[in-house]
């Protein structure tokens, strides 16, 4: 007896860049296991569709008008506790990445992503497992270790926790 098909990944895509928005849509759409549920231009639009459409995965770019993607990771959650985000961004910044992260966010993946690979992180992301574009695994190193030796209150070993995040490979 065959194996009843998983229901798709569904997903919020949040990019200002309406050309990129549509190219990757269409995309994604190709994939039987995904579905766009919605679209938004800011983050404001964002926060007002994620509570309704509860997608399991908001892709959010992080140069928005307004807020930056960044900055609206924790609203997003809030309103919208199921879905994980995954920042999909040209920005390799250090800061944006290790921010992006301890605002909650499930990755951090660059737009020079290849679409199949896309598709995989994203699946990955809504299964709860971390995703780093790994072109951002030295930066994610160095951010963690330019945080200076633990203190008594912190964690005997935080290895653990940084060894469960994996790149796309």
């Amino acid at each position: 007896m065959p194996m009843p098909a998983l229901p798709p990944v569904t997903l919020l895509v949040v990019d200002d860049h309406n050309l990129f928005r549509r190219g990757l849509v269409a995309l994604l759409g190709q994939d039987p296991g995904l579905k766009v549920v919605g679209e938004a231009g800011d983050a404001a639009q964002a926060m007002r569709l994620a509570p309704a459409l509860r997608p399991d995965v908001i892709l959010l770019d992080n140069h928005l008008p307004g807020v930056t993607g960044v900055d609206a990771i924790r609203g997003l959650r809030e309103v919208s506790p199921s879905s994980r985000v995954l920042m999909l961004t040209v920005s390799e910044d250090a800061q944006d990445l290790s921010m992006a992260l301890r605002n909650g966010a499930q990755g951090y993946l660059l737009k020079t992503i290849d679409g199949d690979l896309l598709a995989q992180a994203i699946r990955r992301a809504a299964q709860g497992e971390p995703v780093v574009s790994p072109e951002l695994m030295g930066k994610l190193v160095a951010a963690f270790q330019s945080q200076g030796a633990p203190s008594a209150a912190s964690p005997a070993t935080p290895l653990p926790r940084l060894s469960r995040i994996s790149s796309v490979s």
